[in-house]
């Protein structure tokens, strides 16, 4: 059971350091328009963690100039949901919060 934790938590920091990776190369993508690239690295990067708001919301931004509103209101609102439902972490997250309203709109 010991050796169980310590696989799951190796596999939780692996994950977060791919996740990390692709978010970076996203938001690489991103600056140099590469729109559909960025939308596929921060979609790589939801199937490692996908705890990780920020793809969330950079995903959204890649959506919009997409023109696919529908997956950035639908990725927005993940974010929202996500802070509604733990309040504690709405004033860590306002930049995260702001923007994920902001693209929504």
């Amino acid at each position: 059971m010991e050796q169980d934790f310590k696989d799951r938590n190796r596999r939780r920091k692996r994950d977060r350091v791919l996740a990390e990776a692709l978010k970076v190369k996203g938001n690489d993508a991103l600056k140099r328009g590469l729109y559909k690239s960025a939308r596929q690295h921060y979609t790589d990067g939801l199937e490692h963690k996908k705890d990780l708001l920020a793809l969330y919301t950079n995903r959204a931004l890649a959506c919009i100039k997409l023109e696919d509103m529908q997956q950035a209101i639908d990725d927005c609102t993940r974010v929202v949901e996500y802070y509604e439902c733990f309040d504690e972490q709405q004033t860590k997250g306002k930049d995260l919060l702001y923007k994920s309203l902001m693209r929504r709109g």
